[in-house]
């Protein structure tokens, strides 16, 4: 396989990206993401199983078959995972996850919150 110049910039792109989730609070990459059936996806954020990709267009498909397997994953790496894609499209880095792990991640948010203030007046 020819090495052009647009291949070695989008690798160069992806490894940069799983980096910076292997470097954040709570991240770790994943070794030889990809490569291994032991070593799934890009990396670990916090509770999230994370696919990492990039692109220089101005839109990124998601696939619902994709997602679901990310799903499939995440649950049987121990301790059981959450699914979630780590995207960058340009310069705008998204994370996706289910909406119902967002709806329940928020709720608890909100409640610590609610209960650290209510110890704070008391």
């Amino acid at each position: 396989m020819m090495d052009t110049p647009w291949t070695r910039a989008r690798k160069q792109r992806s490894e940069k990206q799983e980096s910076r989730i292997g470097k954040m609070e709570g991240g770790r990459k994943q070794v030889n993401s990809g490569r291994f059936w032991r070593w799934k996806r890009d990396g670990i954020l916090h509770s999230f199983l994370v696919e990492a990709r990039t692109t220089e267009a101005e839109s990124y498909r998601i696939e619902k078959k994709e997602f679901q397997q990310i799903r499939k994953q995440a649950f049987q790496t121990p301790p059981g995972l959450l699914a979630a894609m780590q995207i960058d499209i340009q310069d705008l880095q998204l994370m996706v996850t289910e909406l119902s792990v967002f709806q329940e991640r928020e709720l608890r948010l909100v409640e610590l919150e609610a209960r650290l203030e209510e110890s704070q007046t008391d």
